[in-house]
């Protein structure tokens, strides 16, 4: 699996991707990785390092746990926008910064404690969060209309390149692959002021901003947000925003809310 879905795996199970924190552990979960992927084509595994993307240069474990030990291969870690995921390789547990689109086994670290999401919707230890996407073709007002009043919840609002990458994973399966911008997904995003303020539905702040090239444009006309989620059709990066008219069908949309 590439590392998101490795990480939506591990959630299902109520965990996440390991987090590593000395080295005895690690070399021991490397230990026990070689050992299990024998049948394996790869010679390394995912593990719960990401890139932050809101401190360059910095890296943090998606459990949230401190980033208090690294063993980064020699040459390591990248920091490019092609290697922001980390895996460990099995023989001598070095770490590598790859793409996160890579296929890969992957250990996760799972609590004993039940999903604390009600049953459809997907938990995000990240954000601390649920999730549950609404195959169903609306509009944004309709959408967030089914969010609040048939979900309790309100359209998604996204708040680092984790979450954005996260809810494209999420949505990727229900989004057509003709590319078109009716196979993409709605968002909680909108504006009253011809661009010049954007706002989430949910009264968060907006405070991460992940525009195309040339977005926001048409200012008066395209009022609401939306994301690419048919990729890799589209051949576009993921994690981008793009502003359309409101009255236009989307094919799917996300709904957030509150464990």
């Amino acid at each position: 699996m590439n590392w998101f879905a490795a990480d939506q795996k591990c959630t299902d199970l109520s965990g996440s991707l390991i987090s590593l924190h000395d080295m005895l552990e690690n070399q021991y979960i490397s230990g026990e990785a070689g050992s299990i992927f024998t049948d394996s084509a790869n010679s390394d595994f995912w593990i719960g390092a990401i890139y932050n993307s809101l401190s360059p240069g910095k890296w943090s474990w998606i459990d949230k746990t401190p980033f208090d030990f690294t063993d980064w291969d020699k040459g390591q870690p990248q920091n490019t926008s092609d290697s922001l995921c980390a895996s460990a390789i099995m023989n001598g547990a070095k770490w590598q910064s790859i793409n996160c689109f890579e296929q890969k086994p992957f250990v996760c670290l799972v609590n004993s404690q039940p999903s604390i999401c009600p049953n459809g919707w997907t938990y995000f230890n990240y954000t601390n969060s649920c999730y549950k996407v609404i195959v169903k073709g609306s509009n944004w007002f309709d959408a967030e209309l089914s969010c609040v009043k048939e979900e309790n919840s309100h359209l998604i609002s996204i708040h680092s390149y984790e979450e954005f990458l996260f809810a494209t994973e999420l949505a990727h399966p229900y989004s057509t692959n003709d590319c078109s911008w009716a196979a993409q997904t709605w968002i909680g995003l909108s504006t009253n002021d011809d661009n010049v303020h954007w706002e989430w539905t949910d009264g968060t702040p907006f405070d991460y901003t992940t525009w195309a090239p040339n977005e926001p444009n048409n200012p008066g006309n395209e009022n609401c947000g939306q994301m690419l989620t048919g990729i890799p059709c589209t051949g576009q990066v993921p994690a981008v925003l793009y502003n359309y008219p409101c009255n236009s069908i989307m094919a799917n949309y996300i709904c957030k809310k509150a464990p």
